[in-house]
């Protein structure tokens, strides 16, 4: 039975828009189906997070793409909300994913990061994804994981030269 007021509706309706905070977001692709990570679509799909930065919307802090999704730890720096921002990116790269014969799910999954949550715990968890689900084993760098400048400085020291340490994936 459907309750009115809930749902992905109810969800848009009370999303929050504020400047300068981050952004945790996972897009995932219709159906669940695979193929962000070929190499052209990644290329096209990185490029445009890029070009949304460029343009003064949001910096990027951590992102990585997994075959049927995506996560990015954004912060929103311009006027744009989280939800144009996602759009757009959705509507850049949409002829992108149909040469691959993908296409977004309509909504996606956003969570604010609030004074509490800890950014090395987000980034963390972005970059151990593709280990944790099997795209990549535990001796390899994942080529469509990357970091923000100033995450970069902190984070990238504390790997194995760009590699889980074994001890992180148990």
């Amino acid at each position: 039975m459907h309750t009115p007021g809930r749902g992905d509706g109810a969800l848009r309706r009370f999303r929050v828009a504020l400047p300068e905070t981050s952004y945790f977001l996972t897009l995932c692709t219709a159906g669940r189906a695979h193929g962000l990570t070929a190499v052209a679509l990644a290329t096209a799909l990185r490029g445009e997070v890029s070009a949304i930065e460029a343009d003064g919307h949001w910096v990027l802090r951590a992102g990585v793409f997994m075959p049927d999704h995506l996560h990015l730890l954004v912060r929103v720096v311009g006027r744009l909300p989280i939800a144009r921002c996602v759009a757009r990116f959705k509507t850049k790269t949409r002829s992108a994913l149909l040469a691959h014969e993908l296409g977004w799910q309509p909504n996606f999954y956003e969570h604010r990061l609030r004074p509490d949550d800890r950014v090395e715990d987000v980034v963390g968890y972005i970059f151990l994804n593709p280990y944790h689900g099997g795209v990549v084993s535990p001796g390899a760098a994942y080529p469509w994981f990357w970091l923000g400048v100033e995450e970069d400085v902190w984070f990238s020291p504390g790997t194995d030269h760009g590699r889980p340490f074994p001890e992180w994936l148990r």
